[in-house]
């Protein structure tokens, strides 16, 4: 069992954020003003491309993912990371030619935006923030449209100045913009899986069965086609059954990805003039409906995904609490027999012999009788991190009594089985266990070994053996091993 699954049965919320957090290492400020500054600058000149002439950016992703890499690693909200995030925005316009006082009202507005949407962030648990909880889609809408709510105030004031409109036409273009790209390409960074986890499980990737992928994400595309095909209206909701099919067929973070697939391509093809809706798309009233109406579809399948990932973590949280003891998280005697059934019955298809550790904790009486229970629980858990660390598969340790333990170990001789035994002996001698603050246990553990040179049907003989084994090293003192051999 991994540790975020060890955490799962005595803290679920913390397993759950652990599990997506990114835990990046401490940067220096000048690596953290880089790192931000190559991430904010790629996103601006993205943004720049889709500029129609005169107007904001259809796609403007530099917001929305600056906002979710303070989120995901606060450590980056230094003053090196946003000054890195000013200097990006400026060099960004000031490359393709916009006057360095446009440039600057622009970039005020942009990171006004992202400072509200981040404080507001920090504010909700790690889990909100992740998109992991029923309510969390419903807390980034709020959000964000805190966020654009400020930048447009910041739009009321430039739209007259740069563009000789209205402050409430500036407020209202702003407004919707941010709030669009926000709900495009915000859960995106918030729910990308951390590192060391493929993409592709994320997704839920089956090689056996491409098609069953691959055919919520066509259908997305097909939707998409018939859009730009038949037109009108009505053809920005064409994808609207294959974006809930994805949000079905996916996790949080690939409905995510397909979400923003599906807004970037609508904005920038209505943008261009491929979706033709019977309406001028810069008019004033057009721009925003059309828009709206685009973040409004994307918020649906992310929230169904959302709660779905919320559903499947609880529903696996009740699973290991079923099959895990809640103190130590190994597995309960039954969950131990189950596997050891099914560990043997694959190792009864070849010779190969099969070993079984029995452990038992020495003193367990004593120590619980002179120090408390409490101490007790911490040398069981401490034994239980000592010998899953020294262990070739670690979800295969059983507890099946007070402070009796059992692993089985398919394919182990007799040399390799003891050599598993000595080192766990040893290392449970050589750890420390803080009972008070300034007292600490050495506990140690006699180990029984049953060696069976063919699986045997069921795990039952080999506890019987094992136990023989065990009670020849307690009668000798304990903190050793014995072994019985079958043959």
């Amino acid at each position: 069992m991994s540790d975020p699954e060890r955490m799962a049965i005595e803290n679920p919320q913390l397993a759950v954020a652990e599990s997506t957090r990114w835990n990046v290492p401490a940067l220096t400020a000048l690596k953290t003003a880089a790192l931000v500054l190559a991430v904010v600058l790629a996103a601006c000149l993205v943004g720049i491309v889709t500029r129609p002439a005169g107007l904001l950016a259809a796609v403007w992703p530099a917001n929305a993912i600056l906002l979710g890499f303070l989120v995901r690693n606060p450590r980056l909200s230094s003053p090196a990371g946003w000054l890195a995030a000013i200097a990006a925005y400026l060099a960004a316009d000031l490359a393709t030619g916009a006057s360095f006082y446009k440039t600057l009202l622009l970039t005020a507005g942009n990171m006004v935006g992202v400072a509200v949407a981040f404080a507001l962030f920090m504010r909700f648990s790690e889990l909100d923030r992740r998109l992991r909880r029923p309510f969390s889609v419903l807390y980034l809408g709020l959000i964000t449209a805190a966020g654009a709510t400020a930048a447009g105030m910041v739009g009321a004031v430039i739209n007259p100045i740069l563009f000789h409109g209205s402050a409430l036409v500036g407020w209202s273009f702003w407004f919707v913009t941010e709030f669009v790209n926000y709900v495009a390409f915000l859960p995106v960074v918030l729910t990308l899986p951390a590192p060391g986890k493929s993409i592709l499980d994320e997704w839920h990737f089956d090689r056996e069965s491409v098609l069953r992928t691959a055919s919520p994400f066509a259908a997305l595309v097909a939707a998409c086609l018939a859009s730009v095909w038949i037109g009108g209206p009505g053809a920005v909701a064409f994808p609207v059954p294959a974006l809930i099919w994805c949000a079905l067929a996916y996790t949080l973070s690939g409905t995510a990805i397909v979400t923003l697939v599906f807004s970037a391509w609508t904005l920038v093809a209505i943008s261009a003039g491929a979706i033709h809706v019977g309406a001028d798309f810069n008019s004033g009233p057009s721009l925003l409906s059309i828009r709206i109406g685009v973040a409004l579809m994307a918020l649906a399948p992310i929230t169904i995904a959302s709660i779905i990932a919320a559903r499947n973590e609880f529903q696996a949280l009740l699973q290991r609490m079923v099959t895990n003891d809640p103190l130590t998280a190994a597995l309960s005697r039954r969950a131990f027999s189950i596997r050891a059934r099914t560990q043997l019955a694959e190792a009864s298809a070849s010779p190969a012999p099969v070993a079984l550790l029995l452990f038992d904790i020495d003193g367990m009486k004593s120590i619980n009788s002179t120090y408390g229970h409490t101490a007790g629980d911490e040398v069981l858990k401490a034994f239980v991190r000592t010998a899953r660390a020294r262990l070739p598969e670690t979800d295969n340790l059983g507890r099946l009594g007070s402070d009796e333990f059992a692993v089985l170990l398919p394919s182990y001789g007799r040399q390799d089985a003891e050599g598993v035994a000595h080192r766990i002996c040893a290392a449970l001698r050589e750890t420390h266990v803080p009972i008070s603050a300034d007292k600490s246990l050495r506990p140690t553990v006699s180990i029984g070994i049953a060696l069976a040179h063919r699986a045997p049907a069921s795990a039952e003989p080999l506890l019987t053996q094992a136990d023989t084994a065990l009670t020849r090293a307690r009668s000798t003192g304990g903190d050793r091993h014995e072994l019985v051999d079958d043959a």
